[in-house]
């Protein structure tokens, strides 16, 4: 009995029938992975967000923006990406503590002496979305901190502290003879700098006072703690890359503090527009933030700058509902 052959045509079609299964199903299996990924982030924003209330309950207050002894205050504008960052003095808290131990804080963050530090990925402090952990910082060469600078690598972090928001276009050029911003700057709940001379968001700071739970007059969960902000060392806007790789303009590493605005959100600036000016993610659609109550929300990136605001203690008008 002779047996019949598959001929071309019957084989094209089933080439055609694989290929189009093939792509309805890949978008489905894309999209359950990256709401897997956006939940393990929202898991890590949690854990991050609990260590932070364990450091408010040990010591009284959330971590410094400029933590360590090196260099010293006052900081010119120039000194502030080389200080420990708030993340360091959460390590104990996310059971870390063999990192902990490693840390020398009478030197820079990203100084040799705290290489193996600042080369460790903390998992707790990476999105999975993030197709990045690693990138270029830069440390002092010498003892001068303000001196020339040299390229290392560093694990980084897609989670930055909430410290303030730009409410006044005029801001990042605006002195005061008070010791404040009133009117340009709205803080959030992780305290405040102390400025050296003329407040200016581009000038000395003289000291840090770090944030109170109890200080925080708008309610803890109706105020922003932590913000996504992906794709370090690369600068992102609206979505692709610009400028050069590693093109970002300020600190990189999980471990180093960072130039006093950049850890803010610029005037206008809203969700998923640019990760140097404002809250940034790889999630389609909108980023993770977790709110100063321990709660962690997914904002959508039509969220109205007004709304942005809201959440540092402005108007509550159109804050995301809990997931």
């Amino acid at each position: 009995m002779l047996r019949r052959g598959v001929t071309l045509v019957e084989l094209l079609v089933s080439v055609g029938v694989i290929a189009m299964l093939i792509a309805l199903l890949l978008p489905a299996v894309q999209s359950a992975r990256e709401s897997s990924r956006r939940l393990q982030c929202q898991t890590r924003i949690r854990q991050t967000l609990a260590a932070t209330h364990a450091h408010h309950d040990a010591k009284r207050s959330l971590p410094s923006l400029y933590g360590g002894l090196s260099p010293p205050y006052p900081l010119l504008p120039q000194d502030q990406p080389d200080r420990h960052s708030w993340r360091v003095a959460l390590l104990p808290f996310l059971e870390q503590s063999q990192l902990w131990d490693q840390v020398r804080w009478d030197v820079c963050a990203l100084a040799v002496e705290n290489t193996a530090v600042a080369q460790t990925v903390v998992s707790e402090l990476v999105c999975p979305s993030d197709p990045s952990i690693m990138g270029i910082g830069f440390r002092p060469i010498g003892d001068d901190p303000a001196g020339e600078a040299e390229p290392c690598i560093v694990a980084t972090s897609d989670y930055e502290a909430a410290a303030g928001i730009l409410i006044d276009p005029r801001a990042l050029v605006a002195t005061a003879a008070s010791s404040d911003l009133s009117g340009f700057v709205l803080y959030g709940a992780w305290g405040r700098p102390v400025f050296k001379e003329q407040a200016s968001l581009l000038g000395q700071i003289g000291g840090y006072e770090p944030g109170r739970f109890g200080d925080v007059t708008s309610g803890l969960s109706h105020t922003v703690a932590l913000v996504e902000r992906s794709g370090k060392p690369d600068k992102w806007l609206n979505g692709k890359t610009t400028g050069d790789p590693g093109a970002y303009p300020g600190q990189r590493g999980w471990s180093a503090s960072d130039f006093l605005f950049r850890v803010m959100n610029l005037y206008g600036v809203g969700v998923n527009e640019a990760n140097y000016e404002g809250m940034y993610s790889f999630h389609p659609a909108g980023a993770n933030i977790g709110m100063a109550d321990g709660s962690v929300r997914f904002l959508a990136d039509t969220t109205s700058f007004d709304a942005i605001v809201g959440l540092y203690g402005g108007s509550v008008e159109g804050l995301p509902e809990r997931p």
